[in-house]
């Protein structure tokens, strides 16, 4: 994650949220634009909650580390410089807090973009397409939805396997406790910062992941597929409107 994006980097990559807005109104009314608008606020506002989450992690452990040598890290981790620079144990449950705030909103926003899908399209007022609000997800509604690419965009957006990571990490300290996220040190791999332990789940094992990577890559990689779904949804509910445009 950059930090240099900023709040508005869902519309800078050129998602047209107001031609969306104004396309579910045009279609569906003034009250499903007010659903849908909701959507969309949720799904800008939970990347945006992500991002600082993951840098708030990512800077207060480096407060502790950045600038010192390697052999001295594992002293820091252990306190040894806590009297010059505060006490790491505290900074490790900063960053611990955020990271598990931005994992929480990195699966949650999957919910929101599916909640768009649905009441941007209308499905919610057609009985053979309309799921009982509280069992809107994927899996309900993904049969029944008509628009083959934004169908796929999300296929692809829940089907990759650190999503599936997030989902089961996220479920577990939701329903059963919380997994533990501690500051490693590991000689075998030559590197050291914020790791998530490894856990079960639903019959799955989950190994140890290191946080940087895993929710950086994730986290790009859903930026595309939110693009991709926004702008074939987009193109979709447009066509709702002028169905004779071609």
């Amino acid at each position: 994650m950059s930090s240099g994006e900023n709040r508005g980097s869902i519309e800078s990559m050129r998602w047209d949220l107001d031609a969306l807005r104004k396309h579910v109104e045009q279609m569906f009314g003034q009250g499903q634009r007010r659903i849908a608008a909701n959507c969309i606020r949720s799904v800008i506002d939970r990347r945006s909650f992500s991002r600082l989450h993951y840098h708030e992690a990512m800077r207060t452990i480096a407060s502790k580390i950045d600038g010192r040598p390697d052999y001295e890290v594992m002293a820091a981790m252990l306190g040894a410089y806590d009297k010059d620079t505060g006490s790491f144990e505290d900074a490790r449950f900063t960053a611990y807090a955020n990271i598990m705030a931005c994992v929480h909103n990195m699966r949650a926003v999957s919910d929101n973009l599916v909640h768009l899908v649905y009441f941007a399209t209308g499905m919610n007022l057609d009985k053979a397409t309309r799921v009982e609000e509280r069992r809107i997800s994927w899996n309900k509604i993904k049969d029944k939805l008509g628009a083959q690419e934004v169908r796929n965009d999300l296929d692809a957006l829940h089907s990759h396997a650190d999503f599936k990571y997030l989902v089961a990490l996220d479920n577990h300290c939701k329903h059963r406790g919380i997994v533990d996220i501690g500051f490693s040190v590991s000689a075998v791999e030559d590197t050291y910062g914020m790791r998530i332990n490894a856990f079960s789940y639903e019959g799955a094992e989950y190994p140890q992941r290191w946080v940087r990577p895993l929710l950086a890559l994730e986290y790009h990689r859903q930026e595309t597929q939110i693009m991709l779904t926004g702008n074939h949804l987009n193109d979709y509910v447009a066509g709702l409107c002028h169905p004779n445009m071609s």
